[in-house]
């Protein structure tokens, strides 16, 4: 076997120009899919912090079952009180793992400067949990909240732009309370930020949890939002959170923060499909220079797989040598593209090059992560497509009538 081995090394040496073409191919295909895979690692990492913080979905949300489609028109129905709260409280509390778990309420309707109006959305969270919520996000983002301040409200940044809007203005909002009856209410705002999502930059509102009760003259919470001390224990913490309250009384349903962000679900998908095509891509040039080189390599060497079998190697021994050489030059490959992998993300994550993405109200830096899961998984597939690619031309030359083989000029 390590005679077998060495040899095949030699002959990889001794073809080396031919051989150096096929690493090459193999070296620039695996550092370009590697990158790729580095950036959407980077993009996923982000939008996780921007759903997790951004949106401030937490880990785990938690509802009554029904509240999602059939609370739009009654939400009275579908919410917990005073009585309720409490208990869901204790149970996620005494479960442990939960490092904070917070009351939220939604709130829409009407914001108005005196001069002019248009329609917001808004969130009630309780201030003194707003920043562990935010945790992760830039000083900026977020929206900030102050215990201090019950009045004090945040604005996004558009909104504030079309509503000549800024830090210390009063704005009056008016809704329909939980009843259907009008009300409306004046707040200050405290902090005008960007919500990183230009869908809702222009709309949207973080108010305190208590505001956003007395404007929908209510004394109840819609849902609440878990943060979880370990966030991989996600599924898991998911099914022993919905037994508990379920033996505790309560018909509620869990959703993860993956559920409840369509945005990162719709770019997850975009980004994996783009990622198996040019993946298949890679793979597909992989082994069709790899056949080539054994393909050119074997007719080259008719005679000497005549000899060789002439002198007792099996058939067996012919592939295996074979094999062995497109292991070697895929090994070259995958080493020299991982080389080039690491350098071309180190220039590209000091180059401060920036873009604005889809759907974001504001620029990003370019960056790459080195996914080395997706890295192995990737070099993996091309060792073993390099040694498929070589068993079809070995075996049929090692199956060649070995007079034949001899004669061959």
């Amino acid at each position: 076997m390590m005679n077998t081995f060495s040899l095949a090394l030699r002959n990889v040496l001794r073809n080396r120009h031919r051989s150096l073409a096929s690493i090459l191919a193999i070296a620039t295909g695996l550092a370009a899919i590697n990158l790729f895979a580095g950036y959407i690692a980077h993009v996923y990492g982000g939008l996780q912090i921007q759903a997790v913080a951004g949106e401030r979905l937490g880990h785990l949300t938690i509802l009554k079952s029904g509240m999602l489609m059939e609370g739009k028109l009654h939400p009275k129905k579908y919410m917990f009180d005073q009585a309720e709260m409490a208990r869901v409280r204790k149970v996620v509390e005494a479960s442990g793992g939960v490092r904070l778990l917070s009351p939220r309420i939604s709130v829409s309707g009407m914001a108005s400067n005196g001069n002019a109006s248009t329609i917001f959305i808004g969130e009630g969270i309780v201030a003194e949990d707003s920043r562990m919520l935010r945790e992760g996000l830039y000083d900026d983002a977020g929206g900030k909240l102050d215990p201090a301040q019950k009045y004090g409200i945040a604005v996004s940044a558009d909104l504030a732009k079309l509503l000549h809007y800024q830090v210390g203005s009063t704005v009056t909002l008016m809704t329909s309370t939980i009843d259907g009856q009008a009300n409306a209410m004046d707040a200050q705002i405290i902090d005008v930020f960007n919500t990183g999502n230009a869908n809702t930059n222009d709309k949207y509102l973080v108010m305190p949890f208590s505001f956003v009760q007395v404007l929908l003259d209510t004394e109840r919470a819609e849902r609440f939002v878990v943060l979880l001390a370990d966030e991989t224990q996600l599924e898991a913490k998911r099914k022993q959170l919905q037994s508990q309250l379920a033996a505790a009384g309560f018909d509620v349903e869990i959703k993860t923060w993956k559920e409840l962000s369509s945005f990162y679900t719709q770019v997850r998908n975009l980004f994996d499909m783009i990622f198996a095509f040019i993946a298949s891509i890679v793979f597909v040039i992989a082994a069709m220079s790899i056949a080539n080189t054994i393909s050119m390599t074997v007719i080259e060497r008719t005679r000497e797989i005549g000899t060789v079998r002439a002198l007792g190697m099996r058939t067996f021994g012919v592939v295996r040598l074979f094999s062995f050489e497109a292991a070697w030059m895929a090994a070259f490959g995958i080493g020299i593209g991982l080389a080039v992998t690491v350098l071309l993300a180190w220039l590209v994550n000091r180059s401060g090059i920036s873009y604005v993405p889809p759907n974001s109200s504001y620029a990003v830096e370019l960056l790459v992560d080195l996914d080395w899961g997706r890295i192995g998984m990737v070099a993996l597939v091309v060792m073993l497509l390099s040694l498929a690619a070589a068993i079809l031309p070995s075996l049929k030359a090692a199956r060649r009538n070995i007079v034949d083989a001899l004669a061959f000029a």
